[in-house]
């Protein structure tokens, strides 16, 4: 997952950290350590749910930017 992708994504829908986390049930903690690169994988779940809150598909959180 490309951890800058997430951040644009998440910055497009004018979500920060906390409110994504509460829209997807993700941890803010779990979306910080995504968006830095800090956990570079994601269990396909996550990504689901995250997808879900943004409004995508959970191909588009895989794509380079």
């Amino acid at each position: 997952m490309s951890h800058n992708r997430a951040k644009i994504l998440r910055e497009r829908r004018g979500l920060t950290q906390i409110e994504l986390s509460k829209i997807s049930g993700v941890s803010r903690a779990t979306i910080a350590a995504l968006e830095t690169g800090k956990r570079p994988r994601i269990r396909p779940s996550t990504r689901a749910k995250l997808a879900r809150a943004l409004k995508v598909k959970p191909h588009e959180l895989m794509k380079e930017d």
